[in-house]
């Protein structure tokens, strides 16, 4: 080959995921030779489909042109995963390397260079193939094996829930929680992106005995002896070990969760007033900590129904998935990316820390976009939680954010919108980038 692409350029070895976010990506020749080349989906691809832009605000297009000088100098371009708008779907990727851009020399047609890479994307759960899901799960159970799935049980106990719930931060910080349980399932395996639970839907291929399993008479979930669960013994603080337990107050196979706000009315909680008095805010959002949040916990009986518990139930993580998603489909609906607006985020500035006069409530430290988030931070004591389990919040091959510490900011323009630089690293298949 006479060329050489690389995605995700930026001096380190070659890290081919994108999202729907543009990625820089630098192409050069290898022979030294100048030439005009036209770049592609490749006529293999059989999975995810890529748009091009000369800029990271160019407009993406099916093929872009670039002239390669001589000598080894590098040309930069862009690439996301495409997404149509019009029609409300992306087009990700299903396995690892199943996109790939090819590099085609203009004055012959002759392939330059084949570069595959995956447009890794949070999916519908019950939209999963076979193996998709399976990578999921078995990422989880090697992540549990290796004994480190137990500090996401030890963040989200009854001791912690004053930190986490009941406040501003909760959907700031269990969009960092999750983030930081993907990374770790990514250094596993990196073709995973974790999948969510869409509970306001019936979903009959997620509540089966390859998936999260169905209940015996007595409660306790059931695996097939092939799903990667079948041996998952589930660890809560202070309570030793054990198996899920998840009784559903409803129909799996036809009926949603117990849930009144479906997607459209959550979305509509962050709205007040009619026509020219439509007013959007961050506060009036964040009731869907109530419902659909806490009515799709109670959906069961169970760990899952229970704070202390929950995350010891690997469902946990894609009804929280669910409930980022809803987040972060409301800030694109409502242009809420911003976190130096109070819209998008009200609690201003950084919180008191007198553990005497606001250990409780929204106005204690922890709170507020500046602040550091616990465990992270490793702060412990009050007003903090006692613990902090695990260590910083673990870092990107490609990305330099959130950093180690992070705070309520770096969780708010999570792909980028305004500033491409807060870029977290994952998207949603049904919630697209703004190019504009």
């Amino acid at each position: 080959m006479s060329a050489e692409v690389f995605v995700n350029f930026t001096g380190n070895p070659v890290r081919n995921y994108v999202t729907w976010t543009p990625s820089r990506c630098a192409i050069h020749s290898t022979d030294g030779v100048a030439r005009t080349v036209s770049l592609s989906n490749s006529d293999t691809t059989t999975g995810g489909q890529l748009v091009f832009m000369p800029t990271a605000n160019g407009t993406p297009t099916a093929t872009l042109q670039l002239d390669l000088p001589p000598g080894d100098e590098f040309i930069d371009f862009f690439v996301a995963g495409q997404f149509d708008q019009t029609a409300g779907q992306g087009f990700p990727s299903a396995s690892d390397g199943d996109a790939s851009i090819e590099v085609t020399d203009t004055a012959d047609g002759s392939v330059q260079a084949v570069q595959p890479l995956m447009v890794r994307v949070r999916k519908n759960a019950n939209a999963l193939t076979d193996d998709e899901r399976d990578r999921f799960l078995s990422a989880l159970v090697t992540l549990n094996q290796r004994g480190d799935f137990v500090d996401f049980q030890n963040m989200h106990t009854s001791d912690t829930s004053m930190e986490i719930h009941g406040r501003s931060c909760f959907l700031p910080w269990h969009r960092l929680y999750l983030l930081d349980l993907e990374r770790k399932l990514q250094a596993i395996d990196p073709s995973v992106a974790l999948p969510y639970w869409r509970f306001d839907q019936p979903a009959p291929n997620v509540f089966t005995r390859d998936f999260m399993g169905q209940p015996d008479t007595s409660g306790l979930v059931q695996f097939s002896a092939s799903n990667p669960l079948v041996n998952w013994r589930l660890t809560v603080f202070g309570e030793g070990s054990g198996r899920i337990r998840r009784v559903p107050e409803f129909n799996t196979e036809t009926a949603p969760a117990n849930v009144r706000n479906d997607e459209a009315a959550t979305i509509n909680l962050g709205t007040t007033g009619v026509g020219a008095n439509a007013r959007t805010n961050f506060r009036n959002f964040e009731r869907m900590e109530g419902d659909p949040h806490g009515a799709a916990h109670v959906s069961f009986n169970g760990q899952i129904s229970e704070i202390g518990r929950a995350p010891a139930d690997p469902l946990f993580f894609m009804l929280h998935g669910n409930v980022d998603r809803l987040w972060a489909k409301w800030q694109w609906l409502r242009n809420q990316a911003d976190p130096d607006t109070a819209t998008a985020y009200y609690k201003r500035g950084t919180g008191p820390i007198n553990p005497d006069t606001t250990r409780a409530g929204e106005d204690r430290i922890g709170n507020f976009i500046d602040d550091t988030l616990w465990p992270w931070n490793g702060r412990v004591g009050d007003p903090r939680p006692r613990t902090a389990p695990g260590t910083y919040f673990p870092s990107s091959p490609f990305l330099t954010v959130p950093d180690r510490y992070p705070d309520i900011r770096s969780a708010i323009d999570y792909q980028g919108q305004v500033q491409r630089s807060r870029n977290l690293g994952f998207c949603y298949d049904d919630v697209p980038f703004d190019f504009d």
